[in-house]
């Protein structure tokens, strides 16, 4: 796998373009025109995937790559070591080779090693790790980040000895805000579930804590004593984030704790004194934090009345309801007993917990946080009964009245009867609100009835208004109780410095985009626009510092989108006159839309769907459906639901409560008074997307009067487990991001960049000093002479990539800054893979200088040491001897030593062995003997049934003729048996001798190994192997023994049995006989044929003359067995 061509190329470790892994380590073997062909290790799965060189690979495979598809048709190489190891860097702005491959990679083993923040310049990019990290989150961590960032004097970026994190964003703002008496911003985004809210909230306690000044910490990290206490103003700011993540937050699948809304939070700094002085003291800060302000975006309403089985609606409903019936009853009795399940928008929780917390023990936090800001008593009730009312509106029911289905009427007269109560009106008001329509012309007014869906359609508008409603004001009520104008000393400061967090949603491109996709990829859009200001800003600041002329930097920005979103007749415009237009629709506005902006590069038409169009984003093409477009934009309330409202005794849902739209300002002080605005034309009338538009503007101009720092939270993968990395899905993330944009804009003229020593260090191999010499002097600086000699090298390595632009210039691949080189696309990977090319000749260099040094040193033995060495040569050796002799010695005594205790141990193992066989001896002899005793036993039966067997066989003799025949049989059967047992028994004699002989053998072979013991003492590995084969022949005996005894035992009970069988058989044929005479008998009484009779009597008297016979013969065998 990535062969090498006997030392004479280096190999090369490239990214190529993968569609499943987005991209994938791969090394680069050749490349011939348009063509390049390569080794791509093969991994076992996604997440073992790294660059290592391919060594942790199964295999590799060879693939032929289309450099087309490549910028510059060049692969982007990997920042690894000469190993092919990846090199991690913790500012990817020192990444050698900056790109998105680069990039993701990069962030995949910093993600892997649990480090989640990387830093890009001055943006940090912070990777969800779904995982706490306690050790990185500690108060001596936010100290220790908080005293070198901003309290302690640097001669140099403090950063660079510091690990990126969250926390030098909020202290550097601090620092710019305190220092640099300049309004600083913090923008966080990414999509649902990529961490944005955490982070805002780490970022915000930070700036609480770096606010009250150095603090000291011993030699071991810990901080003095009451140093962590927080004064009410900046808890009330710390505890406010919370609350309203209660209000505007959700459970999604992608996200357990998602902010269905955006926020702007501005956090206000009392800097007047560091304004006053022009510096801060080290070790007393001069800026406070002071109080804060929050401004609401585009909270999703639509979740309040839907949400998919897997996800939750908004937090506080779910709290309310988890509530101990006490609380509940004190809100409205009838939410007694009431559990999620019992409202239909709210229904079962899919999770028990959110963030370790129960529903319970958030609610109970939540009301301690409402008491904070003010909201107790009254006011808590009254904000309780509101989202009562939201909950119990999806509860009612409608119906066809009357069985007319273009009528309708509640079914839920029940609860219908609790809405009204709750909102204090008429149950009649509430039923006609829902199910009539006021409509007036110019000379009258009349009711119109509404269809069964247009009754629920109605109800869930209300249901979402009065939500919006709760929403806003709960954020005014937070406002309220942390503004710095109304509540930092009395009210008499009014102007503040901000350091702004903005919490927006990420861009977002689904299956099926609407309205709000729009929305909130518009305001991407403006955001994208500031950012890529910002990040040449940057560029611009890093090319002055270096000496490189500004014209080289080119890129491309959004304009041209936000020029088709929100020109003249771009969609905007055209949308708000469908709006107001009678009749206007969703496919008109399209029409419009397409055919005004039918020149802009970034509309798609989309022709096979005349409601649908597409834009081309930053971060890529998304498609429109344009369906609900008028209707979502109108943001207007029926009549009826807004005469219901008023009649309402709630104040909250009783009251109009307005959108803030935040004040363009500087310092933001919010400062009160100036001219009166131009009154607009009530030609067009309010839409959602002009106050978003409105509110944007404001935002947007108040976040170009401060200094913005950026992070961008990513997502690694939508299981939420930690460790893992989808590349795909981060890499689209980090477009989204716009940080491949930033990387884009920031090496848009020169992608690579290295220090000028490295340059030297790495390419001097290719520098020809007589054709191409250094410039340098010797009253040069060092920075100043390397960049001399970088000049001259790459001048000469990159002699043949000199090309001439269109005006005709000359241009180099490459400039020399003061520090470090940049190089245009192409050029170092051309470095990389030439370098090699000349080591030669240095390596015949370096064995000149190593072989004369070895000769020299030689020498020098030969004439001077040469006798001393051969002295020590001996000594050394005789040493060695000396030490090999007494090392010897030393191990002779431990053998015999050794030897000694084995001797020892055999000869007690003897000992027991011949007490073991003296045991084993009298247990043979006591088993034998009781052998002995058995075996006469049954020579006395077997004599005892050899007498009876004789006696009944002469009884049987003096019987009749027909007992005769049955005693024959049976004397014949027992006479049979004796004989087999007197056969059996002549086996266990014949046994019996074989254990006499076997036991003769051991006892002889024991003699000789006990005398064979007495004779020698030193065989015992001989001894040892008799004694086993004794023991041996011992088990031998003892099993022979053991059989003998089973066989014998075995053989009575045969012997029993038979006797058994053969006395049935006896018994059988005296039966049959029996029969035959009965069977003769009558057939002589009552046959009239005489020869039947005659061959009846033939087989009678044959049968008699064959028991006669067997008879004889049994008697014979019986007199000579007796």
């Amino acid at each position: 796998m990535g062969k090498k061509k006997d030392g004479e190329k280096k190999t090369t470790y490239v990214y190529i373009l993968d569609q499943e892994f987005a991209w994938r380590p791969a090394i680069l073997d050749d490349q011939k025109g348009d063509k390049a062909f390569c080794t791509v290790p093969q991994y076992a799965d996604e997440q073992s995937m790294i660059s290592d060189g391919g060594r942790s690979a199964k295999k590799g495979e060879e693939v032929v790559i289309d450099l087309k598809q490549y910028p510059h048709k060049v692969l982007p190489l990997q920042n690894v070591d000469s190993n092919g190891n990846l090199i991690e860097f913790p500012d990817m702005v020192k990444l050698p080779y900056l790109h998105e491959a680069g990039i993701l990679y990069n962030l995949k083993a910093r993600h892997k090693n649990g480090k989640p923040y990387t830093r890009t310049g001055d943006i940090i990019i912070a990777v969800n790790p779904f995982q706490w990290f306690t050790d990185l989150y500690t108060e001596q961590k936010r100290t220790y980040y908080s005293n070198k960032l901003v309290w302690e004097s640097n001669e140099k970026d403090p950063r660079d000895s510091l690990d990126p994190h969250v926390y030098e964003v909020s202290a550097l703002s601090y620092k710019g805000l305190a220092f640099g008496l300049q309004d600083q911003s913090i923008l966080v985004s990414g999509e649902s579930g990529a961490g944005k809210t955490e982070t805002v909230k780490i970022a915000m306690n930070h700036m609480a804590s770096v606010q009250r000044g150095y603090i000291k910490m011993d030699p071991f990290g810990h901080m003095e004593e009451g140093s962590n206490t927080l004064d009410p103003v900046v808890e009330r700011v710390v505890e406010s984030n919370p609350l309203l993540e209660a209000f505007g937050n959700a459970s999604t699948r992608r996200n357990d704790n998602s902010s269905r809304f955006g926020k702007y939070l501005q956090l206000q700094f009392d800097n007047k004194n560091a304004s006053a002085v022009g510096m801060i003291s080290i070790s007393n800060s001069n800026c406070k934090l002071a109080g804060s302000k929050c401004d609401v975006y585009l909270l999703e309403k639509n979740r309040v009345i839907t949400h998919d089985p897997k996800e939750r609606t908004y937090h506080i409903f779910y709290q309310l309801l988890a509530a101990s019936d006490g609380d509940k009853a004190g809100y409205w009795d009838k939410l007694k007993g009431k559990k999620a399940e019992d409202f239909k928008y709210v229904m079962k929780s899919p999770l028990e917990k959110i963030e370790k917390m129960t529903d319970l023990q958030h609610y109970e936090h939540t009301v301690k946080t409402l008491a904070l800001v003010g909201v107790s008593g009254d006011k808590l009730r009254t904000l309780f009964r509101a989202i009562a009312a939201v909950i119990q509106a999806g509860n009612l029911t409608f119906g066809a009245k009357g069985g007319d289905k273009d009528k309708s009427e509640i079914t839920s007269t029940k609860e219908a009867a609790d809405m009204a109560e709750l909102l204090g009106v008429k149950t009649d008001d509430v039923a006609l609100a829902f199910t009539e329509r006021t409509m007036k012309t110019k000379t009258e007014t009349y009711k119109v009835p509404l269809s069964e869906s247009n009754a629920k359609e109605a109800c869930d508008a209300f249901a979402k208004e009065v939500y919006g409603k709760v929403f806003l004001w709960v954020v005014k009520q937070i406002n309220a109780a942390t503004r710095a104008e109304d509540n930092y000393k009395d009210g008499t400061q009014t102007d503040f410095g901000i350091v702004g967090l903005l919490d927006i949603f990420g861009f977002e491109s689904f299956v099926r985009n609407r309205f709000d996709q729009l929305c909130i990829n518009y305001a991407n859009e403006k955001l994208q626009q500031k950012f890529t200001e910002d990040v040449f800003r940057a560029v611009q600041l890093e090319y002055e510092a270096e000496g490189i002329a500004l014209a080289e930097i080119k890129y491309d920005d959004n304009t041209d989108v936000l020029d088709l979103i929100e020109g003249r007749t771009g969609l905007l415009a055209m949308l708000n006159e469908e709006c107001i237009r009678p009749k206007g629709s969703d496919m008109d506005f399209v029409q419009k839309a397409l055919a005004q902006n039918k020149n802009s590069p970034c509309l798609i038409v989309n022709k096979t769907d005349r409601k649908s169009f597409g834009i081309h984003h930053y971060a890529g093409k998304v498609m429109y459906d344009s369906v609900g477009f008028v209707s979502s934009n109108q943001d207007l309330l029926p009549t009826d639901l807004e005469e219901l409202m008023h009649k309402a005794d709630n104040e909250i849902v009783n009251k109009k409560v307005e959108e803030d739209t935040p004040e363009p300002s500087g310092g933001g002080g919010g400062r009160r008074g100036g001219p009166p605005k131009r009154q607009k034309s009530n030609l067009v009338g309010a839409t959602v997307w002009g106050k978003y538009k409105t509110q944007l503007a404001s935002l947007m101009s108040n976040l170009r009067k401060t200094n913005s720092r950026y992070i961008r939270c990513v997502k690694p993968n939508m299981a939420k487990k930690p460790v893992l990395m989808e590349h795909v899905a981060t890499v689209e993330q980090l477009r989204c991001a716009g940080v491949v944009a930033a990387v884009t804009l920031a090496r848009s003229a020169f992608p690579n960049r290295l220090d000028n020593s490295a340059v030297r260090f790495r390419y001097s191999s290719m520098w020809d000093k007589s054709a191409y010499p250094s410039e340098k002097t010797q009253s040069m600086s060092h920075e100043e002479a390397l960049k001399c000699d970088a000049n001259a090298i790459l001048l000469c390595a990159l002699r043949e990539h000199t090309y001439t632009n269109k005006e005709g210039e000359l241009k180099q691949a490459f400039v020399v800054g003061k520090t470090k080189s940049f190089f245009r696309a192409g050029a170092l990977e051309f470095l990389e893979s030439n370098r090699a090319t000349g080591l030669d000749g240095q390596a015949c260099t370096i064995q000149k200088y190593a072989r004369g040094f070895l000769t020299r040193k030689l020498l020098r033995d030969m004439v001077k040491g040469r006798a001393e060495a051969e002295k020590a040569a001996r000594e050394a050796k005789l040493k060695a001897e000396r030490e090999a002799l007494e090392k010897a010695a030393r191990e002779k005594a431990e053998r015999d030593a050794k030897r000694k205790e084995e001797r020892k141990q055999y000869e007690d193992k003897i000992k027991e062995l011949k007490r073991k066989m003296e045991e084993a001896e009298e247990e043979r002899m006591q088993k034998l003997e009781e052998l002995k005793a058995k075996k006469a036993a049954a020579e006395k039966v077997i004599e005892e049934l050899r007498e009876q067997t004789g006696e009944e066989a002469r009884k049987a003799l003096m019987e009749p003729k027909k007992l005769a025949a049955q005693q024959n049989k049976k004397l014949a059967e027992q006479t049979k048996l004796i004989d087999f047992l007197k056969k059996e028994n002549k086996k266990i004699r014949k046994d019996n001798d074989k254990v006499k002989s076997k036991y003769d053998v051991v006892k002889a072979n024991n003699e000789k190994l006990i005398n064979a013991n007495e004779r020698t003492g030193d065989d015992f590995e001989d001894l040892n192997e008799s004694t086993a084969k004794v023991h041996s022949k011992n088990e031998e005996l003892t099993s022979t023994l053991e059989k003998a005894k089973k066989d014998n035992k075995r053989l009575k009970d045969e012997c029993m049995k038979k006797q058994d069988e053969y006395m049935g058989q006896a018994e059988t044929r005296l039966e049959y006989q029996k029969t035959m005479a009965r069977i003769l008998n009558m057939i002589q009484d009552k046959s009239k044929d005489p020869q039947l009779v005659e061959d009846t009597v033939c087989v009678a008297l044959e049968c008699e003359s064959e028991a006669k016979s067997i008879m004889a013969a049994l008697e014979a065998e019986t007199g000579e067995g007796l």
